[in-house]
């Protein structure tokens, strides 16, 4: 059966009276959210399941759930519906003009360096909304409702447009009182407590193989998830924490914070900007990787 535009298409209306019956479980508290009533839900229900041509509910005893053809429409449906969503979305905030944009970005990252320049941004191109999410672990574009991210990782995959931001070189520091004037290097790592990351607990016992420390038990000391929990743990007193100069160089800079020695410690990974390729040609995209391009230059160490 087709509609009258030639496509095989249901009324959204009834796909939308699927979803919200299965997942509140009831026609009535599904009417309630869609502001209709029981026997409208009723009827949509059942024309759409005329069209597909298939049972998509089961009723017993006043509870209503999808039947095995249901669950598995409604995993696309939904996909979908939130496709037609952030499209109307996108077209809404921008007003057809520069469009609206998901960006994944992790936490410290995004408080500490991009949304300090954000405002520039937002002035510079007030047709693109940004919006910022941060997401904990690997981030798939492909399988989210993303459309780009930035991630610490060894570059993109496969089909991914990648922009190097930055390198992870990270340098040790900690609360200026902790230190004491001539110490050896050697002795202080052993007498203070070592901060580690704990996406990096390599990074310790790196820094003193080049460092030429040996006997340091470089994994001591506790952890923190986030860049910015080891920051706060070095201002506090807590220990001595390895951070990027985009983290620490105001605190080093105000003399909260002191600098342990010169030597650093340099990841293998870095600070990517990641699209699908085929995105990277869109307006909004262009625009926000030419204006990444004209913020990514790298200071030197503090």
């Amino acid at each position: 059966m087709k509609n009258a535009a030639g496509r095989h298409l249901p009324a959204i209306a009834n796909l939308l009276a699927l979803e919200a019956t299965v997942r509140l479980g009831s026609l009535t508290e599904a009417g309630n959210e869609l502001y209709l009533t029981q026997s409208t839900i009723s009827k949509q229900l059942t024309e759409l399941e005329c069209f597909v041509g298939v049972p998509l509910l089961t009723r017993a005893k006043g509870a209503v759930a999808a039947t095995p053809a249901g669950n598995q429409y409604l995993t696309r449906l939904r996909r979908a519906l939130a496709e037609i969503e952030d499209a109307t979305l996108e077209v809404s905030s921008g007003q057809g003009r520069g469009g609206r944009l998901n960006l994944s970005v992790p936490v410290s990252l995004g408080n500490l360096w991009l949304l300090p320049r954000m405002l520039d941004f937002a002035k510079r191109h007030p047709d693109i909304l940004l919006n910022l999410i941060s997401k904990i672990g690997p981030v798939d574009l492909r399988a989210s409702r993303l459309d780009a991210a930035v991630v610490c990782n060894g570059g993109p995959a496969p089909g991914e447009y990648g922009l190097r931001l930055m390198g992870l070189r990270m340098m040790p520091v900690c609360a200026p009182d902790l230190l004491l004037e001539g110490e050896p290097l050697a002795q202080t790592l052993a007498r203070v407590p070592l901060l580690h990351l704990v996406t990096a607990l390599h990074a310790w016992p790196t820094f003193c193989d080049g460092a030429g420390i040996k006997t340091l038990q470089a994994f001591r000391g506790p952890r923190y998830t986030l860049l910015t929990m080891g920051l706060q743990a070095a201002l506090s007193g807590l220990g001595i924490a390895l951070l990027p100069e985009w983290v620490a160089g105001n605190e080093l800079r105000a003399g909260r914070l002191a600098k342990v020695s010169p030597s650093f410690y340099q990841s293998e990974k870095a600070y990517y900007f990641i699209c699908p390729q085929e995105q990277l040609a869109t307006p909004a995209i262009s625009t926000l990787v030419q204006w990444l391009r004209d913020e990514i230059c790298e200071p030197d160490p503090v």
